[in-house]
Parts: C-alpha cells; sequence; structure tokens
C-alpha cells in the first residue's frame, strides 16, 4: 500500500505544482456548502449565527440568530435552520428550516395543520440547487416520524417525496434544475438509512453488505447523474455502473463517506482507519485511490504555515474543482476551523463550434466546447443594421472540464434582415474573450399568428409569441375557463415581427386558461395549462 499512496503524490504535483493553490482559514466552525460556482461558501459555528464567505466580502453572519447554513446557491441564498423567534413551544423559539436572503431569514412551511412538535422538531433544510429556486430537507409528522421533502423559492407550499420504506427519509442534495434530488429512506426493524434518489419517483441505489444495505446520498454533480455518499464505506454511484467503491480496499477503513463532487470528477469526503479517528481525503479522476487531505496539501501542494493541523472533513466542493471546503483543527485547539482550499486550472476553454441556423422568425444557436477552465457562462450578443451589440441573454457553462460540452440559445426576433451573433465568454474572475461572428439572413413576417405557451403545462410562468404581419393596435389577454379576464399582457401598437410575452400565473389557482390575440382584423385564441 505504501509503493501505491508514493505514486498518487507524485501524480498529484504533477497535476497541481503549477496551479498556485491557496488555503484560506476563514474562522471558527465547520464548512457544509459551497455554490456550484464557487464563489460562496456557508457554514455554522453553534450557537452563534451562520456564516457566508465570499473572496469579495470575507467572512459574513448569516442573520443575528442562533442557526446552521447547510447550502447556497450561486445567487448567494443560503439554506439551513434558524430560531425563529415568531414561533414559540414551550416557551422557546423554534429552530425551523429556511432560507435567508435580503439580509433576513424567511422559514419554510410544515405540514398543513401539523405545529412544531416541540422547539428542536419542525422542518430541516439541506441543499438548495444552483440558482437558488428549490430547496430540499426533511419534515417531521406527528409520530415523530420524518419525510422528504422539499421547497420553492420563494415558498409556496411543502411538496413531499414519500417513506418508500414506511419509515423515515431525508432530502440532502438537488441538481441544478431541481429535477433529482438525493438522500436516504430508512426501513423499521431494518437499514434506518438506505441510499436514495427521487426524479421525483424513489428510486433505492443499492449498498455494498448484502445483508444490511445500509447507505445515504451526501452529494451530485450539477445535473444529478453522478451521486456520492456512504454505504459504510464512501462510493460513487451513475444509472450504468451502480454504486462504487470510492476507495481501493475498503477492508482499511471502519467507515466512511463521499460528501462532494465536482463536474469533473473530483471527489471529497472522509475515512475512519479506527478509532473515530476520522481524516479528510481527496481523490482526483484517474487516480487509484484516495489521498488524505493533509498529505495532499502539504506535499503534493506544497502549502506552508498548516503544519501539523488535523483534517478530519472534506465538506464541499465547486462545480469545477477549483474550491474546496474543510474542517480542520489547529495544533493542540478542540476547536473547529473552517479552511477554504483554491485552485487555479489552466485547462483553456476552446471553442470548437459555433452555428446559427433560422427557424421561422427564429434563430437557433448552437455551440460546443472541447474543453473549459472557470467558464461562468456565455453572454449571447446580436447585432442588427449599424446599431452596436446588444446582449440577449447568458447561459451558465460548465466551469472547468475536459470533456466536450454542447449549449444553444434560442432568439425569437422581431425584426428581419441581415443579423450578426457573436458569444462573449465569461470566467468567473470577469475575464471575457469573444467568439467569431456568425451571420444569418431572416425574412420579413408576412402574417398574423399566435404560436403556443412554452412551458405547458407550466407553474407559475410560462412565454406567449405572437407575430404581427403589419403595424397594428395589438391586445394580448388572458382569461379563465369561465370567460373571466384575469390578465392584459399586451394593449399597444406594434411594428410587423414576432414578439414573445412572460406570462407570470403566481397569484392565480391551478386549471386551464385562454390567451386571446386580437390584431388588426386577426382573432386567435390557445389554451394553456396552469399546474400548482
Amino acid at each position: 500500500m505504501k509503493k501505491i499512496i508514493t505514486i498518487l503524490f507524485l501524480i498529484s504535483y504533477t497535476l497541481y505544482a503549477q496551479y498556485n493553490p491557496e488555503l484560506i482559514d476563514i474562522g471558527d466552525g465547520g464548512i457544509s456548502g459551497i455554490s456550484k460556482d464557487g464563489n460562496y461558501v456557508c457554514g455554522s459555528n453553534w450557537p452563534s449565527p451562520p456564516f457566508i464567505w465570499s473572496a469579495a466580502t470575507g467572512r459574513m453572519n448569516v442573520g443575528d440568530v442562533e442557526g446552521e447554513g447547510y447550502s447556497v446557491s450561486n445567487n448567494g441564498i443560503v439554506v439551513g435552520r434558524f430560531r425563529d423567534t415568531s414561533l414559540i413551544v414551550g416557551g422557546d423559539p423554534v429552530l425551523r428550516a429556511g432560507y435567508f436572503a435580503n439580509d433576513q431569514w424567511y422559514g419554510f412551511e410544515g405540514l398543513p395543520g401539523v405545529p412544531p412538535l416541540d422547539p428542536q422538531s419542525f422542518t430541516h433544510a439541506y441543499g438548495i440547487s444552483s440558482e437558488g429556486t428549490k430547496a430540499v430537507g426533511m419534515v417531521w409528522h406527528p409520530n415523530y416520524r420524518v419525510e422528504a421533502c422539499y421547497w420553492s423559492i420563494p415558498d409556496t407550499g411543502i411538496g413531499l417525496l414519500g417513506q418508500a420504506g414506511g419509515y423515515n427519509s431525508r432530502a440532502n442534495t438537488v441538481s441544478d434544475d431541481g429535477s433529482i434530488v438525493a438522500g436516504w429512506d430508512g426501513v423499521q426493524n431494518g437499514p434506518d438509512r438506505r441510499a436514495f434518489y427521487w426524479d421525483p419517483t424513489p428510486h433505492f441505489m443499492g449498498g455494498f453488505d448484502p445483508t444490511y444495505l445500509v447507505g445515504e446520498s451526501r452529494g451530485m454533480n450539477s445535473d444529478g447523474s453522478v451521486i456520492v455518499g456512504g454505504s459504510v464505506w464512501p462510493f460513487i454511484w451513475t444509472e450504468a455502473d451502480g454504486m462504487q467503491h470510492v476507495v481501493a480496499d475498503s477492508s482499511l477503513y471502519w467507515n466512511g463517506d463521499a460528501i462532494g463532487i465536482s463536474d469533473n470528477g473530483i471527489i471529497v469526503g472522509f475515512v475512519d482507519p479506527g478509532g473515530f479517528n476520522y481524516q479528510g481525503f481527496i481523490k482526483m479522476p484517474g487516480w487509484l485511490d484516495i489521498v488524505r487531505l493533509k498529505t495532499f496539501i502539504e506535499d503534493s501542494l506544497g502549502i506552508t504555515g498548516y503544519e501539523n493541523w488535523y483534517y478530519p472533513f472534506g465538506q464541499a466542493i465547486s462545480a469545477d474543482g477549483n474550491v474546496i471546503g474543510i474542517t480542520a483543527y489547529p495544533p493542540g485547539s478542540n476547536f473547529a476551523h473552517a479552511l477554504v482550499l483554491t485552485l487555479d486550472t489552466t485547462v483553456p476553454v476552446e471553442l470548437s463550434s459555433f452555428k446559427a441556423n433560422v427557424i421561422e422568425q427564429s434563430v437557433q444557436l448552437n455551440w460546443a466546447t472541447a474543453t473549459e477552465t472557470n467558464n461562468s457562462g456565455f453572454e449571447v450578443q446580436r447585432k442588427t443594421g449599424i446599431r452596436e451589440w446588444e446582449v440577449l441573454g447568458f447561459v451558465a457553462g460548465r466551469g472547468t472540464t475536459t470533456e466536450p460540452s454542447s449549449y444553444s440559445y434560442l432568439d425569437e426576433l422581431t425584426s428581419s434582415g441581415n443579423i450578426s451573433y457573436r458569444l462573449k465568454q465569461i470566467d468567473y474572475d470577469g475575464s471575457y474573450s469573444y467568439s467569431n461572428i456568425v451571420e444569418v439572413d431572416v425574412e420579413p413576417v408576412t402574417k398574423f399568428a399566435l404560436y403556443q405557451n412554452y412551458p405547458n403545462p407550466f407553474n407559475p410562468s410560462t412565454m406567449i409569441s405572437f407575430s404581427v404581419a403589419q403595424k397594428s393596435n395589438v391586445m394580448l389577454n388572458v382569461y379563465n375557463i369561465l370567460g373571466e379576464k384575469v390578465a392584459t399582457l399586451v394593449n399597444e401598437v406594434k411594428e410587423a415581427g414576432s414578439y414573445q410575452v412572460q406570462f407570470n400565473a403566481q397569484n392565480l389557482t391551478s386549471g386551464i386558461y385562454i390567451y386571446k390575440l386580437e390584431a388588426a382584423s386577426f382573432t386567435s385564441t390557445k389554451k394553456m395549462m396552469l399546474v400548482k
């Protein structure tokens, strides 16, 4: 085993010796979450308020009450639990799941009609999607059982994921788009925790011990296709390969967990060689085995100033693998410190193709990259005639990856003629570069038309597109199934062209709605479905 470890250290030195790493002590407590883009770190130092940290602002408290910060989105929204002084049980404020935004905590709802059982047993939030629109966790039932659940942000009520084993369940992490949730589900008189994911159908992921299939999912990559956790020992799971060991020889450890994985396959977590002597680890793609964080930091990266520190946990990692959260202890101290390890990769963002295709009164842009490094994303820009370049939108990148990636953007046009497009690729540090320019010729609009909204069904907003053949007064209204008007989206003169407008039905109830376009002598109606 010693010979293998020596080889791995040499590999890690070759990979990272030129990457200008930095290890930052951000104070007391432990790290529990890193935003996918690596810009924010959150954690807890109980009973103090949770904290959030960024390189730009340093460390700041999350509110001014006791709490726990578990996960943070790309826009700095922290989810966790906080003492809600407006919710009192037995004379004490309830520790309640919620999210922190706009300098205040917002509490998540529990089960309808079920108050907190006690100041500790109500709701818990453990994970948040990258854009801060969905949180996941668990809620308490009156029989002191818990169930995996989710909330939208802003909170519109609780969604339940079930108890597949008829006992307890919990959600720990969620994919970027909120479609995949992972955590655990238990069985009474059996494994109290089994590795599970939901989409939203529950899926049992298996385990390493065929007689006791215990396990828990702890982290996933951005799209949820790779999940990590622990089934006594650290595991990595994909639909194709099922559950696989992270460590080369699991017999060397009593137990352990893989807690986080980047989109390029870097895994962090912890193992216990025996006696609850937890050791944080890292494993790079292609490595034969894990390497302890202490060895990686001091020997492979050559970082000084932290000699004799104890690194028990690798807690979190950004999508590009360049920001790693560590909980560690200084020599002779019983108080944990939160450490942030940053790596500066050198793989370029290599654009392999960029094309534009005209589809009726829209232009479909498609592009691909061969490799990416610190790629925050692409700003899509358009130029018509003698006008300056205008920004149409932003498409998020994949951070750092050596795998090919594909992207697309649909431009719904309101004009015709020769149109130029380009991409502004932006790094996380704000640096940028432009792509080559592609051009298309678009024929003028020659008909009135109303198109089907997208998405449909929707919740709570959808896009409605229409075209106008000549300058006209245009009215676009929305009606309920009884014929009562509930919204006016457009009531103005429009030039000939194609248009789209967003309809937000946040304040409406689920059901069928009708939208009607009137322009010149043209009238058209279509149906859409709101599902909450």
